[in-house]
């Protein structure tokens, strides 16, 4: 059966924390470690770490006692998992040589395991694989550590120091723990160290547990000479490895309350004590790199199923925010080791931990390098416009400086942003480095209309505006920026509607597709199409100051190129000029553009040359002239881009009947896009955003203006795919512009809209 939520008191609109509702499992029975003890006193630089007592931030906090074992250094490494790894290591050894546990000792383990060729494998998100690499090179025997492709660069470097080789996957965490486990059965003395379990996997990954120990061993001796005891641990969840320790010293001998955090984007404790069982999801890349994990170890799940008593997550941000804090306080931690503290803040304003009590927190890594991360906190349409405008996210196939990052950053805030309000999230990235992102919000009935709201996360270069682009500034209720119409404003716009669907429920699905490329090759929409992605209807909020579109045209762009004959300026008989002839061509496809076909809703059709290209230097004869044409098609079946080159073929050869001397090459078509068809006037998804739109500006429904846009947006594919759209956004001006701003209250108005269109349409 499920566990339960608790709410906060406090209304938010983040994940909610996890308090157990259920009585704890069966006693944990306390065990002697003595063995581990012994072993690691043993090891060359040990010494207890220290349980540092932080008076100052307990005052602040309104707190007993806030305590924090200081894991920082640990053998000259900065992270708990030294203790664990040299235990594991040294038992799988022993196990795989044979050898006997109550007589063996470090160095003829190790002479052993040198002589029989034994490598040691691991897979790791950072500090497990650092600590299996040191004490392979402490053993005199090879490692390999295989890491998933996000990880920190910082984190590969110090690996390989320890003397690893480093193998990247191309996945994530989870992936790479297949890889090693698969690498490590492909070889009799490869030998697996890996701290989470699985079916068939138990021994190492509980040795390993055994030699986290320690730790609480030293903890234990520490607090007897301190006047106030813990009254609660709070320790960061990964596979669940260190938790199961936390909870077996927690549990086992003292009565604490035991408190888990897990970043937003890797909840998959929390995940699990929701569903009742373990539940592997697919994580977000997070500067808590040690806890970016998306399935549980199955031999901590009973553990911590039975015995976590409060689970909750936090943001990279809160994170960084305590890192930051920490530092203060003159505590060398990093993400993973600052993430308590993070935990610490946010339950106590939820009421969660109460105002006297004594918390231990655990810092399980040192200050490490990390790309500081944005606040994702915010819900409001205006602030999050803004947020989104700073980001930069120009196309790297539009720019000319080589300096465009693409939509890696500002999906990874989306992403974010959706994680910490607990909404379903799919990262989409057919093609590496433009990923785009799908939020989803289930609905009551699963027969229900679905709805898309679609937007794209790309711009244009950021040279061809003038200064500041990535201001975001507020200034006489508009805001300013690269982006900020085309279209940030819309995408904040559609991620608050979903946000409110989440909150208030809906009923039936609403989707998020915050997609790359649009302004180039659309490679995003074309990849969540792809993906199996689909609605009954979509929403994509381009800007159309607040008019409702139906339709718009589609394009083809479509190549010829005239021949020529080169040479010398002076020789006319042997020359052909190639541009000169392209000049009867061009006469000839202006006549056709006069004949292009019309639509009532979308107009006549259009053409138009984009390119012309000839010619070496003016002492010759061209050999060839090359032209592009766009065309703005109304029909995409009477204009598709076969009869547009059967037409223009046709032209092509009625010149060269005329001349012989008049050659060509095929046309081609570069790129196409089909026309978004109209809906009719009598479709429901129209007639909702018309009662939504009318109601908002108290205007009757027949007073509402419906249109054709003049340009092409992505609901061209999404029409294309069977889904009927509706264009509808904000009003400003500048787009692709050097002074781009959107107009605050007309973001307000079509995040109403929206939802109200929604609402009727599922409804209806």
């Amino acid at each position: 059966m499920p566990l339960r939520f608790k709410f906060p008191e406090r209304a938010s609109s983040r994940r909610p924390t996890w308090v157990r509702s259920t009585p704890l499992g069966s006693p944990i029975p306390d065990a002697n470690y003595t063995s581990q003890l012994t072993f690691h006193k043993a090891l060359v630089g040990y010494e207890p770490t220290f349980l540092l007592s932080l008076d100052a931030l307990a005052s602040e906090l309104g707190l007993a006692a806030v305590y924090i074992k200081d894991e920082s250094s640990r053998f000259g490494l900065p992270s708990f998992k030294a203790v664990g790894a040299s235990w594991g290591c040294f038992r799988a050894l022993i196990f795989h040589l044979g050898l006997n546990l109550d007589t063996a000792t470090l160095d003829p383990v190790a002479a052993a395991a040198a002589d029989k060729g034994c490598k040691l494998l691991a897979a790791t998100d950072g500090n497990h694989g650092r600590a299996i690499a040191w004490m392979a090179r402490s053993l005199g025997i090879e490692s390999t550590i295989y890491v998933p492709h996000d990880l920190h660069p910082n984190f590969l470097r110090l690996i390989a120091a320890e003397g690893a080789e480093v193998v990247v996957v191309q996945g994530d965490y989870d992936f790479a723990v297949e890889t090693a486990a698969s690498a490590a059965a492909a070889s009799k003395h490869n030998i697996l160290v890996q701290d989470t379990a699985f079916d068939g996997y138990e021994d190492t990954p509980t040795w390993i547990i055994d030699g986290y120990a320690t730790i609480f061993a030293e903890m234990e001796e520490q607090l007897q000479d301190l006047p106030i005891q813990p009254t609660t641990i709070i320790t960061p969840v990964g596979v669940g490895s260190l938790a199961q320790a936390v909870i077996t010293y927690a549990k086992a001998q003292r009565n604490l309350t035991a408190i888990a955090v897990e970043p937003d984007t890797a909840a998959c404790l929390q995940t699990s004590l929701v569903a009742g069982k373990p539940t592997s999801i697919t994580t977000f890349n997070t500067i808590n790199a040690g806890c970016n994990c998306g399935t549980l170890s199955s031999i901590s799940w009973p553990y911590l199923r039975d015995h976590v008593d409060i689970s909750t997550t936090i943001s990279d941000y809160e994170t960084h925010v305590a890192v930051q804090d920490l530092h203060r306080h003159n505590v060398n931690a990093g993400p993973c080791g600052a993430s308590g503290l993070a935990a610490l803040r946010r339950l106590l304003a939820e009421g969660n931990v109460k105002k006297g009590e004594a918390v231990v927190l655990i810092n399980t890594e040192a200050a490490r390098p990390y790309d500081i991360p944005l606040g994702v906190s915010n819900d409001d349409v205006t602030d999050l416009t803004q947020q989104l405008v700073r980001i930069d996210s120009s196309s790297p196939t539009l720019d000319t400086t080589g300096s465009a990052p693409g939509e890696a950053k500002i999906a990874a805030f989306i992403a974010q942003w959706l994680h910490h309000r607990g909404i379903e999230t799919h990262i989409v990235e057919s093609t590496p480095g433009r990923p785009s992102v799908v939020g989803v919000v289930r609905g009551t009935d699963p027969h229900a209309k679905k709805v898309m709201l679609n937007g794209h996360i790309d711009t244009v270069a950021l040279s061809t505006y003038g200064p500041s682009p990535l201001s975001g500034d507020l200034v006489d209720g508009k805001i300013y920026g690269r982006g900020v119409l085309d279209m940030k404003a819309g995408v904040a716009a559609a991620m608050t509607t979903l946000l409110h669907f989440h909150q208030h429920g809906s009923k039936g699905d609403i989707i998020l597709t915050a997609v790359a490329d649009e302004e180039d090759r659309s490679l995003g929409t074309s990849a969540i199409l792809s993906a199996g992605w689909t609605a009954d209807a979509a929403i994509i909020p381009e800007p159309t100051s607040l008019t409702l579109h139906h339709a718009h045209k589609g394009f083809v762009w479509v190549e010829v190129t005239i021949l020529g004959v080169a040479a010398h300026g002076s020789d006319a008989t042997t020359g052909v000029d190639a541009i000169m002839y392209t000049s009867s061509f061009l006469s000839a496809i202006k006549c056709y553009a006069t004949n292009l076909p019309e639509d009532e809703v979308l107009g006549k059709s259009t053409m138009h040359t984009g390119t012309i290209r000839g010619g070496e230097e003016n002492s010759s004869y061209p050999a060839s002239c090359t032209v592009t044409f766009e065309f703005r098609t109304v029909n995409g079946i009477s204009q598709s881009s076969a009869v547009i080159l059967h037409d223009i073929a046709a032209i092509l050869a009625n010149l060269q009947k005329q001349d012989e001397a008049f050659r060509y090459q095929p046309p081609t078509v570069l790129f196409e896009r089909a026309p978004l068809s109209p809906l009719s006037p009598s479709h429901p998804f129209l007639f909702a955003a018309k009662q939504s739109l009318a109601e908002m500006q108290s205007r009757s429904e027949e007073e509402v203006e419906v249109s054709a846009a003049k340009f092409w947006t992505d609901a061209g594919l999404l029409s294309e795919a069977g889904i009927p759209c509706l264009v509808f956004g904000t009003k400003g001006e500048g787009l692709h512009g050097k002074d781009e701003w959107v107009d605050v209250e007309s973001i307000k108005i079509v995040e109403e809209v929206m939802r109200e269109t929604v609402r009727r349409f599922q409804e209806g």
